[in-house]
């Protein structure tokens, strides 16, 4: 993570719409990689919305996504935000598990 944003940027970035905190609970609750037609599918969500909203995830590191044959996404479990959220998420009730 580059060290010159600050968490303040990183946090609205990351929670800046409902399009992205969709896409943030269908991913923590996927142990497996999905595409862009995957979270279409589990969030209802335009293709051309999730496709910005990931890029925007991606570059604040919450997302990763795998090229393989199609390009693949997962929550980064790794990430300090993103533990915290997923628990959140998870203490709340929006997500079952984690």
């Amino acid at each position: 993570m580059n060290d010159t944003i600050h968490v303040k940027d990183i946090v609205e970035k990351g929670l800046g719409s409902i399009g992205k905190i969709k896409i943030l609970k269908a991913l923590a609750e996927e142990k497996k990689l999905l595409t862009v037609y995957g979270l279409h599918k589990k969030t209802h969500l335009k293709r051309e919305d999730i496709k910005r909203n990931l890029a925007e995830l991606i570059k604040i590191e919450w997302v990763i996504e795998q090229k393989i044959s199609n390009s693949l996404y997962s929550i980064n479990r790794e990430n300090k935000y993103v533990q915290r959220l997923v628990l959140f998420f998870y203490e709340i009730g929006y997500i079952n598990n984690i």
